[in-house]
């Protein structure tokens, strides 16, 4: 009944509303996944030469599950270093290439 008059006083949403919110919140080890999975994304989006395929990844990452996650994290680590060793013309190559 407090609460009920508070909420209504002071505009609040109501604290069963509050609750599912923060409920469905990631957890701290799935927000650190998504943030490593953000940064090697953001350093291979600079040098990738498809960057509509790394917009598209990135749109998948919040529905992805924990372990999927960290393993695209490590894919993204890899590919970050072949493309930093790799030579131009390889890099040219493998860009004309088309997914059918």
């Amino acid at each position: 009944m407090v609460f009920d008059r508070l909420e209504k006083a002071l505009g609040l949403p109501k604290l069963t509303e509050v609750t599912k919110t923060l409920e469905s919140f990631p957890d701290e080890k799935r927000l650190k996944a998504i943030k490593g999975v953000l940064v090697v994304a953001e350093r291979v989006s600079k040098t990738a030469p498809e960057l509509d395929q790394v917009a598209s990844l990135i749109r998948e990452i919040n529905s992805m599950e924990l372990d999927k996650m960290v393993q695209l994290e490590k894919m993204l680590k890899r590919v970050e270093k072949v493309m930093k060793l790799a030579p131009k013309e390889v890099i040219d190559f493998l860009s004309s290439l088309k997914m059918e």
